[in-house]
């Protein structure tokens, strides 16, 4: 005969028995996350989040048994993913100085800037000045920009041309601070 206890329906997206079943394996989840992470810290955030997600899916077990294989199912799957993601970001930093790791993020951060500089400055342009624009920065011709677009290639010409100056005009203090930044040209 099956008790009534093992056949208890568990509904996690009731307060009070999620809070039960959080109070009632926290302490054994966390025993056995430490057995793949040391690190008491990071293994409280990752049971954190899980309980967090667990509570967000208000999930449904049939009882006491299948909730506890998804806990401990849920949690190892959690820590060999932490652990899966820092190997693969020491791999990725393998071999870096923090000075190299510093000035990499610099230069990031100085191309992330350039570029939203410069993506203004175009945004500014005429949309006619844009489309042929684009249009020869995607590799077209003159021919094929004017066959699409319908206008003369005297005008492709002068839109580009506009382009230009004004790109130049409007990054001139730009290309000086770069060549002043620039290591030894």
């Amino acid at each position: 005969m099956v008790s009534n206890e093992s056949v208890k329906i568990v509904d996690l997206s009731d307060s009070k028995q999620f809070k039960a079943g959080y109070e009632q394996y926290f302490t054994a989840l966390k025993y056995f996350a430490l057995q793949y992470i040391k690190d008491e810290e990071v293994v409280f955030d990752l049971l954190q989040d899980f309980f967090m997600k667990l509570w967000e899916k208000g999930e449904v077990f049939q009882n006491e048994e299948t909730l506890k294989v998804y806990l401990y199912r849920g949690v190892r799957n959690n820590c060999l993913t932490y652990i899966r993601n820092k190997r693969r970001a020491e791999k990725r930093l393998e071999g870096y100085t923090c000075d190299e790791l510093e000035e990499d993020f610099v230069s990031k951060v100085i191309e992330a800037e350039v570029f939203a500089m410069i993506n203004q400055v175009f945004e500014e342009l005429p949309e006619s000045c844009k489309r042929v624009y684009r249009l020869s920065l995607e590799g077209k011709s003159h021919q094929e920009i004017a066959d699409e677009l319908h206008i003369a290639i005297n005008t492709i010409k002068r839109h580009k041309n506009n382009a230009n100056h004004y790109i130049r005009e409007r990054l001139e203090k730009l290309l000086i601070l770069m060549m002043l930044m620039a290591p030894d040209i």
